[in-house]
């Protein structure tokens, strides 16, 4: 047996027999060309007959996962019909003399590394769409067989050096098990069509991986393992796991569709915690009921310049569009040196978690601020949005965000770009400080959300991230406990709402104490959703008052 390791993308378990696909364009045959003309002419043929084919990819797509999933195909049409495309084609065809498939190769070359180099890492990975567009075009000028075989009813692991959309969405779903590949990310279109379509897939494996083609294989989704020629012990081991997790899994889908109501009543909202764009899908897929808290750093990340107002624009109206009839709660960039930001002053520190950080380096900025204030009302047109600010800690600095938005309204007004109406603004509570004055907050405030890993960490004193101290982090803490308790007693007090982000949201054991709190909503990790919504509604809150006693 051999144990081969690499990232997970898409969780599950699969065993079967491993199926290489290769159909990478290589070697794309370049030579001097007579008759311009006529090559122009194959150029527009095949290109016709790309966007007829894209256009059934994005029908089956449409009819196999979500329509939002489908989209892809669309943009593989648009960047095929884009005008720099076209013309830098036609330029290689008309004055270097280039055959047509060399001519698109080089193109799509050229432009996808523009797209590989900039900053931002979710534009990154949108070169592979240029590339795969281009792919439909060759395999179209140039048809080539492939090892993979289109009809074999067998079910069969597919490994490749990489999977393209186009490729993936062409495999007969009922006889795959899951994907293995050398390359890919997270982020890419494939691993989310694996997602959606709910089958394991781990990438970067180091080993070339046509070396097993016809073996027998496990794809262990989530530690990101695979087992080739597994012995017995270890095929029994994953035979069990894997009927446990499907049983999990029918399960939890038996929640789909059905309200997050207590058995006595209670209703509590159940949205989804996201990290980045690729969550949606799997947040849409889970029966979130909007967005509850997205950290928006994730757009100043990994960058050498701060996001423009317009790359931010498009951002936030991508995340609150698919929810625009449900909330969406976007927060404020929680900026801090741990995250190395080149273009903005922060100080090396030896505890970031304690310094200059969130709302004080907003403040401090109030440029950077105002630019992402602005990205944020232009796209609650879109939707319902909620503006969240981190690691608020007095009234003053809450008055200080009010003054700005009040001037990044007028702005907009005397521009004539138009924003939302009923933008509400809400506080994150994160430190013991803020806990205590959460009664003086929550008067400024529409809502207030608590974070419970940050409450955690400051009111214990420990940092999370230090593996020493991993044994004394105890969020069951009963001062953490308290404090939330403290905190929705204020809140409502108040008449706002409370709303829990952080790992306590998604933890199944504590969703009873936070339903006998009151508490207005939980933002949740998508893949945790459903797991939540089945306590909620096998819970009666009236039972649970018996938890408060124990605080």
């Amino acid at each position: 047996m051999l144990e081969l390791c690499g990232k997970s993308v898409s969780k599950g378990i699969a065993i079967g027999k491993i199926s290489f696909y290769s159909n990478k364009n290589k070697n794309i045959p370049k030579y001097e060309i007579d008759n311009a003309d006529k090559e122009l002419e194959r150029y527009k043929n095949g290109l016709k007959l790309a966007k007829t084919h894209l256009q059934s990819l994005y029908n089956e797509a449409c009819k196999r996962v979500s329509e939002k999933e489908s989209i892809i195909f669309k943009t593989h049409i648009m960047i095929l019909e884009d005008s720099k495309f076209v013309e830098m084609v036609e330029h290689y065809i008309k004055n270097k003399k280039w055959n047509v498939e060399f001519a698109v190769h080089s193109t799509a070359s050229q432009l996808a590394e523009i797209f590989r180099q900039l900053d931002d890492d979710y534009l990154q990975q949108r070169y592979s769409d240029i590339l795969d567009a281009a792919n439909t075009l060759l395999e179209i000028l140039r048809p080539k067989t492939k090892s993979y075989r289109e009809n074999e009813n067998e079910p069969i692991i597919i490994a490749a050096s990489e999977l393209l959309p186009s490729e993936t969405i062409r495999f007969k779903k009922e006889t795959l098990l899951g994907f293995i590949t050398n390359n890919g990310s997270k982020n890419s279109h494939t691993a989310i069509l694996a997602r959606t379509m709910e089958l394991p897939a781990v990438t970067h494996i180091a080993e070339s991986l046509a070396d097993f083609n016809g073996m027998t294989a496990i794809i262990d989704g989530q530690k990101g393992k695979i087992f080739i020629d597994p012995d017995n012990n270890t095929l029994a081991l994953y035979k069990a796991q894997k009927k446990r997790y499907q049983r999990e899994r029918l399960n939890l889908k038996r929640q789909l569709g059905l309200p997050s109501i207590t058995k006595n009543g209670q209703y509590i909202r159940l949205s989804a915690s996201l990290f980045d764009l690729d969550d949606i899908a799997a947040a849409e897929n889970n029966d979130a009921e909007g967005i509850g808290f997205f950290r928006s750093e994730y757009v100043f990340a990994n960058r050498k310049s701060s996001p423009s107002e317009e790359e931010q624009f498009e951002v936030y109206k991508t995340i609150i569009k698919p929810f625009n009839d449900s909330l969406t709660t976007i927060c404020t960039a929680n900026l801090d040196s741990e995250m190395k930001l080149s273009y903005l002053d922060l100080p090396n520190e030896k505890n970031p978690a304690m310094g200059y950080k969130g709302i004080r380096v907003l403040l401090s900025n109030p440029n950077l601020f105002k630019t992402q204030l602005r990205a944020l009302y232009r796209a609650s047109v879109y939707g319902k949005l909620r503006i969240l600010l981190p690691t608020i800690n007095s009234i003053d600095e809450v008055e200080y965000v009010k003054r700005t938005i009040k001037e990044v309204k007028s702005e907009l007004r005397l521009q004539g770009i138009p924003y939302g109406n009923h933008i509400q603004l809400g506080a994150v509570i994160e430190t013991p400080a803020a806990a205590i004055i959460s009664d003086e907050i929550s008067k400024m405030v529409d809502f207030v959300t608590i974070d419970t890993d940050s409450l955690t960490q400051y009111t214990l004193a420990i940092d999370r991230e230090n593996r020493k101290l991993e044994y004394f982090y105890e969020p069951y803490h009963k001062s953490v406990l308290r404090l939330i308790q403290f905190v929705c007693q204020h809140v409502h007090n108040n008449q706002k709402t409370v709303a829990i982000c952080g790992e306590l949201a998604s933890d199944t054991y504590m969703t009873p104490l936070l339903l006998a709190l009151k508490v207005d909503e939980l933002a949740i990790v998508p893949s945790k959703i459903l797991s939540v919504k089945s306590v909620v509604r096998d819970t009666d809150t009236t039972d649970c008052s018996k938890i408060l006693t124990k605080l």
